[in-house]
């Protein structure tokens, strides 16, 4: 099992906190998905795709110094921004693979990470995977000592207040474990549940699609890095009638090439002068900057350069 990469163990969706005294709950932190391999003078760390990834955060290197009989951990390596995680502040470090030690260290002081650690499941040789969680959460914390760089996430025991202050925070959400829970890799299962804060961004109309002549869905965009870039199509919150009554606005304002940084022309896609803001929420970040389940909660009287991703 040990520098065998393998995908983790992932929460279902829920739509409520579950309560009961089987549960303990933990802060959903808004990062990448890491899993970590240390021990015998070796570090391997992987994504839940099994891209690894050992090369992108040095600082977890040291993970080996205090697990000579072997360890794998598993967490999410998170950035903050003014105290509170940024998981477009991260994807800088996650995507772009430093090429040398001069970037590296250039990358470590201009994007400094965390990794909070929720679960070890190998430890001094012996699979933990079917040790119930309450008791991996004990070895844990006596395995794992803090240091700069390498947290261990707390768990709280009244999911219901603390989702309350996730959520007064605008943090992503929380995960409810059940304590008697093995570790089953590679599979959703509702012994483990996340419950999400749903998220808002402030973006402006780049374009939109059509279908059989009609507009689709709109087309959001925001600035991130000086660059207007699109967050994805967004149709729910608009009735076909609200659609078509947007329609000659948006001819009015055509243009022919993508106002987009990420975007090329499509047959479609129609493209416009971004000057028509809304207010958008929406579930979570994809990896590449896109928005899952959005939805137009209605359109602002702010300006297009006022929509900044993460600022």
């Amino acid at each position: 099992m040990l520098f065998t990469p393998f995908k983790p163990m992932e929460p279902v969706a829920a739509s409520s906190v579950p309560q009961g005294e089987c549960f303990l709950y933990q802060v959903k932190w808004d990062g990448v998905r890491i899993v970590a391999h240390a021990g015998n003078g070796r570090v391997l760390l992987h994504n839940r795709k099994l891209r690894e990834r050992t090369h992108h955060y040095p600082e977890l290197n040291n993970l080996k110094d205090f697990c000579t009989g072997g360890a794998i951990f598993d967490g999410e390596v998170v950035a903050f921004r003014q105290d509170r995680p940024s998981f477009p502040l991260v994807l800088e470090r996650d995507l772009v693979l430093p090429s040398g030690t001069v970037k590296m260290r250039r990358l470590m002081k201009l994007v400094p990470i965390s990794y909070l650690v929720f679960d070890i499941i190998f430890y001094n040789g012996r699979s933990l995977v079917h040790t119930p969680l309450r008791s991996r959460q004990d070895i844990l914390a006596e395995v794992l000592p803090e240091t700069d760089y390498i947290q261990r996430v707390e768990n709280f025991y009244d999911g219901i207040t603390l989702f309350a202050a996730v959520k007064e925070k605008k943090f992503e959400g929380i995960v409810a474990k059940e304590t008697e829970s093995s570790y089953v890799a590679g599979k959703k299962l509702p012994v483990w549940q996340k419950i999400k804060v749903r998220q808002k961004q402030l973006a402006a109309v780049g374009g939109y699609t059509l279908n059989s002549g009609q507009v689709k869905a709109l087309l959001a965009g925001a600035y991130y890095k000086g660059q207007f870039i699109c967050l994805g199509r967004v149709a729910s919150g608009l009735s076909s009638r609200e659609l078509a009554e947007l329609t000659p606005f948006l001819k009015a304002t055509a243009r022919s090439a993508p106002p987009f940084a990420n975007e090329e022309a499509a047959k479609d896609k129609v493209w416009v002068e971004p000057k028509l803001t809304m207010l958008l929420e929406f579930q979570e970040w994809t990896e590449d900057l896109r928005m899952r389940q959005p939805v137009i909660k209605g359109f602002t009287k702010d300006r297009p350069e006022d929509c900044v991703l993460d600022r």
